[in-house]
Parts: structure tokens; C-alpha cells; sequence
């Protein structure tokens, strides 16, 4: 083979990869970032004083839990309650405002905490994609078996992670609007549903902390209940 040639061949592959630097690499970089879904989680508790709630902690019978979501693009928004032996679909609901915020069971009420129960439970999860599994909750009630199985499963196909301290993290700005979702109450019914005088501008909604996970989000909140 001439000199020539040799040269030819290796300057057409320098633009060759030049091409693909410019090109295809920042598509896979793309491709990877839109993996991630982000969301601000919140659980607020209402007892001798309002707090925010953390992972795991002990309550008292007669405090309150309000729930809040706020995902960074559009999402459906699932809230599974469970007290060790009945699971529920408290909320399920298609996220397309980004300037919304998922409240629950409403910015003006709580969740009560009655104590019949040792243990209540909530999961949170915000999914690009629909889930049918958890969908076809609306109609089909899960076991506590399956449940479990089936968070276990979510759980393993995003580990989450907590995003307070990166730079890329999302803020929420202006008025901030309550999604309407179908909202029930922890035991099936309204019993379990406390009003109060909150209002939409909360400002527990500066103190949510930022969550993201590889294709979902998904969050647990456990509770023991001291009676």
C-alpha cells in the first residue's frame, strides 16, 4: 500500500470519529440523563408541632401526615398505602402541569393516624411510563405478598438516590398549583381524612428534598405507631 493511500485512510477516519464525538456520543449522553427521573418528596407531620417527616419514625396515635410530590417533567404519580395487612391505592394520577404539585390528601387536610394499627406505610412513586401493575390497583386489590414483591421489583430497577447537594438540581417557582387526584383515605374511606387550614402557597414546599432514580423514582416512608 503507497504512503499515499495510508494517509488517506487514516485522515478519513479522524473525521470518522470526529463525526461520532460530535454526534453520537452527546446522543448516548443525552439518552442517559433522560434515564433519570427526579421529584421533590415531602411527608409533613402534624402532632405536638408540624414537622417534616424522615424515612423511618415513630408516631403517635391521633397525629396527622400530609403528602407532597412535585416531579420535574411529567409523570404518573402513584401513593400506596399499607398497614401491614391491607394494601391501598390511595392516588393515582398522570402529571402533565409542571408547575403542580401532588398534595395529599389535599393542602387543606391530613391523613389521621387512628393507631389501630402498629405500622402505616406510604410509597411513593413518579413513573415517565404508566405502570399497569399498580394501575390495575384501582380495580384488583393486591395481597401484602405481592405488594411487596412488587415494590421489591421497582426498587431494584431504580436505586434512589438523593439529590439535595447536586448542581443539576430543579427548583419550583411561582404560584404553585394542588393536583386534584382521586383521593381516599388511609382505610378506604374518608374516616381517616383530617381537615385543616392549609393552603396551596405552603411553605413546607421549600423544605422537599430531591430524589431521583434510573427510569423511576420511587419512596418509602415507614411509621411505627406507639398507641
Amino acid at each position: 500500500m503507497k504512503p499515499k493511500t495510508i494517509y488517506t485512510i487514516i485522515v478519513l477516519l479522524a473525521i470518522t470519529l470526529s463525526i461520532m464525538a460530535q454526534y453520537i456520543l452527546p446522543a448516548l449522553v443525552h439518552a442517559s440523563d433522560n434515564s433519570r427521573v427526579k421529584a421533590k418528596i415531602g411527608v409533613q407531620i402534624s402532632g405536638e408541632r408540624i414537622i417534616r417527616a424522615k424515612s423511618k419514625q415513630r408516631l403517635n396515635a391521633g397525629d396527622a401526615v400530609r403528602l407532597y410530590v412535585h416531579s420535574e417533567t411529567s409523570c404518573y404519580l402513584y401513593i400506596i398505602h399499607t398497614d401491614g395487612n391491607n394494601v391501598s391505592l390511595l392516588n393515582i394520577t398522570e402529571q402533565k402541569i409542571q408547575s403542580s404539585t401532588l398534595i395529599l390528601p389535599s393542602a387543606q387536610s391530613f391523613y389521621e393516624i387512628d393507631g389501630k394499627s402498629s405500622m402505616e406505610r406510604f410509597t411513593i412513586i413518579c413513573s415517565p411510563e404508566k405502570i399497569g401493575e399498580i394501575s390495575s390497583m384501582e380495580s384488583k386489590t393486591l395481597t401484602q405478598e405481592e405488594w411487596s414483591n412488587l415494590e421489591h421489583t421497582l426498587q431494584k430497577k431504580s436505586a434512589i438516590l438523593n439529590d439535595e447537594e447536586q448542581e443539576d438540581s430543579f427548583s419550583i417557582s411561582g404560584n404553585v398549583a394542588s393536583i386534584a387526584g382521586n383521593v381516599r383515605g388511609i382505610d378506604g374511606s374518608s374516616s381517616s381524612i383530617k381537615s385543616s387550614s392549609g393552603i396551596n402557597d405552603d411553605p413546607f414546599l421549600k423544605e422537599l428534598q430531591i430524589f431521583s432514580g434510573n427510569g423511576l423514582v420511587i419512596k418509602t416512608y415507614e411509621f411505627q405507631i406507639k398507641k
